[in-house]
């Protein structure tokens, strides 16, 4: 009885964070290279090239974690987390406070690994950029996930900043990788592209490129087959990062995609953009000068803040957005709206005028839709989500190569934070 109570105490730990998404000289390409300041890398480890001298020692261990492990292929306790979550309205508060918890009970069977890697921004210029590596301390492993975060706005929720519940998948004899994206971690300073999916693939894909002799140096065996995943924005990436090795196997080292989780993704954000237009709203208003502002940065469109923007947001996007202190809650409740009508100039959102139009073709080229998946693949998506419209999904398969291999999943889920904890459980006991 006593183990039974440990066991689900454990996991209801371990799932309180569910909702949550922590060279000496440049790549000889002849662009110029974004440095961030040198002291910042002091807590990085830098993988290209490897800096053994930095890495952490890994002592070797058995699998180890049985009890953890039982607990979390239970149906039973990822429900009961979701249900406590939803209690507390999926409260920042509450996520975090169970961080230690997670902590406490799972690091022991992993190492974690901040580090830095030279990757390329949307100009194509070599920019060192960071993120995390989480090793189990098993040296047997059964492969590489490609894990690729939801949507930020403050740099400590980048994943070399704070622990990543992805690190979960340790507990299955993974190695896990989290790409920090551009615009934070190491490239803080850096405006955000956000939705531009190849410059986040990109960083995704870089990474990959550092593990074998990462893995090497300590005695890895490993698989060449990788397993990519994401939800909500990760969830574009990581269509992102499996079409990005797909497309180009050669040069990528001979790694190809054994299979890809996708949740909730906005994979058609042009179709997105005229959904919230229709109905005048938008799930995340932070999302608005995220979109607007990277995308103007990825593309170099010429964008004015007094274009797009209403106040309180304009006199205030260089404070709540560019300082990445604020986290999308927090942006959120700043802004005060949710209409577009109430956030956005009515110039902007006429579809008759340039500044839209601009927007709009912005938007159609970062659309992953039309795209003919090699991999066997699994989509889920929420008919309740109101952040994400599902119609992205439905856009999406409507194009996709009609097989047995790719699954389209859509549920009664709950919202788009509720869902997020089925998805993460059919991935986890799926692997």
């Amino acid at each position: 009885m006593k183990r039974k109570s440990f066991v689900l105490f454990l996991a209801f730990a371990l799932f309180s964070l569910m909702a949550l998404q922590a060279n000496e000289e440049t790549p000889n390409t002849g662009n110029t290279a974004i440095v961030p300041n040198e002291a910042k890398l002091t807590s990085y480890v830098m993988l290209s090239p490897l800096d053994t001298a930095a890495l952490p020692h890994i002592p070797h261990k058995k699998t180890g974690g049985r009890f953890v492990r039982k607990a979390l292929d239970r149906d039973m306790i990822w429900a009961q987390t979701q249900n406590e979550l939803r209690r507390h309205n999926f409260s920042e508060r509450s996520l975090y406070r169970t961080m230690y918890k997670i902590y406490r009970y799972t690091n022991k069977h992993y190492v974690s690994i901040p580090c830095a890697y030279w990757s390329k921004n949307t100009n194509g210029d070599s920019i060192l950029v960071s993120g995390k590596v989480y090793l189990p301390k098993n040296r047997n492993l059964q492969g590489i996930v490609i894990a690729n975060h939801y949507t930020i706005t403050s740099d400590i929720e980048a994943p070399s900043n704070t622990l990543s519940t992805e690190s979960i998948f340790t507990m299955k004899g993974y190695a896990v990788i989290m790409p920090d994206y551009i615009g934070y971690g190491l490239s803080h300073e850096e405006v955000h592209p956000y939705l531009h999916w190849r410059s986040a693939a990109q960083t995704a894909v870089d990474l990959l490129y550092c593990m074998p002799e990462l893995l090497n140096h300590y005695g890895y065996s490993y698989p060449t087959d990788v397993v990519v995943s994401g939800y909500s924005q990760g969830g574009a990436v990581a269509l992102g990062v499996a079409r990005m090795i797909e497309e180009n196997y050669d040069n990528h080292g001979g790694w190809t995609v054994r299979k890809l989780y996708a949740g909730a993704g906005p994979y058609d954000p042009a179709a997105t953009y005229i959904y919230s237009l229709e109905s005048d709203t938008i799930g995340i208003p932070a999302a608005i000068p995220l979109i607007v502002m990277g995308l103007n940065d990825a593309y170099d469109l010429g964008f004015d803040k007094e274009d797009f923007f209403l106040e309180p947001l304009l006199s205030n996007y260089e404070e709540w957005v560019l300082s990445k202190k604020y986290t999308v809650t927090e942006i959120n409740q700043l802004m005060g709206s949710s209409r577009m009508s109430k956030l956005m100039t009515p110039e902007s959102l006429d579809h008759t005028l340039p500044l839209y139009n601009m927007l709009y073709e912005a938007l159609v080229r970062n659309s992953n839709v039309g795209y003919y998946l090699e991999a066997p693949a699994y989509f889920m998506h929420s008919l309740e989500d109101q952040v994400v419209p599902v119609i992205n999904t439905i856009n999406l398969q409507s194009q996709m190569p009609d097989t047995s291999q790719i699954y389209f999943d859509y549920g009664y889920y709950g919202s788009h934070m509720a869902a997020s904890i089925p998805f993460l459980q059919y991935v986890y006991q799926d692997l």
